[in-house]
């Protein structure tokens, strides 16, 4: 079916032209270059400023490193004095100690007796490893156990005895009783032993010279 209009050319509808707006492009990539250009140069202010930040830093760390090792000098030097306080502390508890051993072992002396010396002994006793078997699933091993190691300090005073009609040998009992007995002395030490005696002459008297050992603890 064919449509004719036959309105007026006037009344004709009016088709629309869809006109663009004249754009410049070059604005736009200027606009845009503008943009990067103010990121670049905040970032690299940002960098600019975080550098001065870190040789800030780097400035500061240096002035303060010649008083860090200053600090660690001294700290090393009062270790090494603390350390040398200590041992002089011991040193002086030790002969302190032995001063009043020494003090104990005159107040256990009896009339007849007299020390000539005194020294201290150090023996390591080391135990032979023996064998044990030790059961497992599949079947029984030997493992050998380590040696024992046992150390014995001991307290040697050697003396003489003057003494008439044989009772020598008693009185040397008598000093070691008289050691026993004392309660300052004797809890530093487990037994006290004769270990030899022999007559001898000290010019025209016969005295009995002697060997006590004290085991320490």
């Amino acid at each position: 079916m064919i449509e004719i209009n036959l309105l007026p050319h006037e009344i004709k509808r009016k088709r629309r032209k869809i006109e663009l707006p004249d754009i410049s492009f070059l604005p736009v990539l200027a606009g845009f270059l503008g943009v990067i250009i103010i990121i670049h140069l905040f970032v690299g202010l940002m960098v600019a400023m975080k550098a001065k930040t870190f040789k800030g830093l780097e400035r500061k760390w240096q002035s303060v490193l010649p008083n860090k090792e200053e600090a660690d000098n001294i700290k090393a030097e009062l270790t090494s004095t603390r350390t040398k306080i200590d041992t002089i502390d011991k040193l002086i508890e030790t002969r302190r100690s032995w001063a009043v051993r020494l003090n104990d072992i005159s107040d256990s002396m009896i009339p007849g007796v007299w020390l000539n010396k005194l020294w201290l002994e150090k023996r390591v006793i080391i135990q032979e490893a023996s064998s044990a078997k030790i059961n497992s699933g599949e079947g029984a091993a030997k493992a050998a156990k380590e040696p024992k190691k046992t150390i014995i300090r001991t307290l040697h005073l050697n003396g003489s005895v003057i003494a008439g009609g044989g009772e020598e040998t008693a009185v040397i009992g008598k000093f070691i009783r008289s050691l026993k007995d004392n309660k300052n002395f004797m809890p530093d030490f487990s037994d006290i032993e004769s270990a030899s005696i022999q007559r001898t002459k000290l010019k025209d008297a016969e005295v009995m010279d002697f060997e006590l050992i004290c085991y320490f603890k």
